[in-house]
């Protein structure tokens, strides 16, 4: 097959280190690949994940439309940044495909793009997948400190990306009814598949915390990774005090480094920030660290890529039980509720210093279970099969309109018994 791959692949996305582990299973599968870079024209010449195949442009118009038609299956990945998935939103209204949605939440997503093609329209498309009432509000949220909250209960707009989808891969359960409620084609559940790169070659950085026990946190230091939970659940415990250190690694703003580092001077809690830093010396983090915390609340994404990195590392995790971390076995992480957040944290930190044999065994559970599930060439594999499932979804979608079309011919009103007894002997198609 010729397979067309509308993705971002700078350096800087890991939707795009996902784009360059799949690819070349799909390639080794002896399809043909060519990707068409989705990114905003002005990060073109930044760097970009090594691909073996042609790259094209979204902007290049009739080129794309012309390799859209000559070729068998067109595959999209789509996430909540508007600068790098602008190229598929661009697309795939006229020529739609598999969607490979890797945020469950994607208002700010759908925020940039409403700027675009106008409030009237945004707002119609709000109200069609929610209700007036969420459509009148959700540009009066937008600029405010809750606009994540109300969005993430009332319009995340997974509905809106899957309505454009002719079939849609998700990486994790929790949000699949909303999914196949909105995609006219079959949708499916497919582990994120992502790598460890530097897991044999990290190099020890040294003695960077004195003996004491290590729990990281990485990514981007917002709100919703509870980094202050931590804080204070270190600060609520003598033992995690006098033998913990916690490390925030990632891009974070000046204000709240500082009160991120306030805090913890207020509890005597020891911390350190670094910043970003490269992918070596993230792995060199990840390599130190004794356990990692990776606590989400809301949860957005549809799968995290750092847990899904730090089981990897062979890394005890301690996660919140939502959304895609609900899909985790429990012997391979830890989870904690939000209901007892702190007091759970405590515990778990505390079971973990304690004893070094657990913190061992439940790392070794977690690589073992995280090579044989994020795999890229599983991935690949379902996004062929998935082709066939949307070939016999447009056969039952097809006769159903010849139905429907001859029933509006004979005068039909649309009365749900008579509709019933021809959808129901359609699904033998399935």
């Amino acid at each position: 097959m010729k397979i067309v791959f509308f993705t971002p692949i700078l350096l800087a996305s890991a939707i795009g280190r996902v784009a360059s582990l799949v690819v070349p299973q799909l390639l080794i599968l002896g399809h043909e690949v060519v990707i068409v870079r989705t990114e905003d024209p002005g990060f073109f010449e930044k760097p970009i994940h090594p691909f073996s195949c042609e790259v094209m442009h979204w902007i290049n118009g009739e080129e794309v439309r012309q390799l859209a038609a000559q070729s068998d299956l067109l595959v999209y990945q789509i996430g909540d940044n508007y600068p790098y998935h602008q190229g598929c939103l661009e697309w795939l209204p006229e020529l739609p495909g598999i969607v490979c949605i890797h945020d469950v939440f994607v208002a700010h997503l759908f925020y940039s793009w409403s700027e675009k093609i106008g409030r009237v329209n945004a707002l119609e498309e709000i109200r069609s997948h929610y209700g007036s009432e969420v459509a009148q509000n959700f540009f009066e949220q937008v600029s405010s400190a809750s606009f994540i909250a109300f969005a993430n209960r009332f319009a995340p707009m997974t509905e809106w990306v899957a309505s454009m989808a002719s079939a849609a891969i998700i990486h994790s359960t929790w949000a699949m009814n909303r999914v196949r409620s909105s995609c006219i084609g079959p949708s499916e559940y497919v582990p994120l598949p992502y790598d460890a790169p530097y897991l044999n070659v990290a190099n020890s950085l040294g003695q960077i915390t004195d003996g004491r026990v290590v729990v990281l946190t990485i990514g981007h230091v917002n709100k919703n990774k509870r980094y202050t939970s931590v804080i204070k659940a270190i600060g609520m415990s003598s033992l995690l005090r006098s033998r913990l250190t916690y490390r925030i690694v990632g891009a974070i703003e000046p204000a709240v480094a500082n009160d991120l580092q306030a805090l913890a001077d207020k509890l005597n809690v020891v911390i350190t920030i670094t910043g970003v830093v490269d992918d070596r010396t993230l792995a060199n983090e990840i390599h130190n660290a004794d356990m990692m915390c990776c606590l989400r609340w809301p949860a957005l994404e549809s799968a995290s890529a750092s847990t899904i990195e730090a089981m990897l590392y062979g890394k005890p995790v301690i996660v919140t039980d939502t959304g895609f971390y609900r899909d985790l076995p429990d012997e391979c992480v830890l989870k904690i509720s939000m209901e007892s957040e702190l007091a759970d944290l405590q515990i778990m930190l505390e079971r973990l210093v304690d004893s070094p044999e657990e913190c061992k065994a439940l790392g070794k559970l977690a690589s073992e279970y995280a090579r044989k599930t994020f795999r890229a060439d599983y991935y690949a594999r379902q996004i062929i099969a998935m082709k066939g499932r949307m070939d016999r979804s447009h056969l039952i979608l097809n006769a159903a309109q010849v139905f429907s079309d001859k029933l509006k011919q004979w005068g039909a009103k649309g009365d749900p018994k008579i509709l019933a007894s021809i959808t129901d002997q359609l699904t033998l198609f399935r």
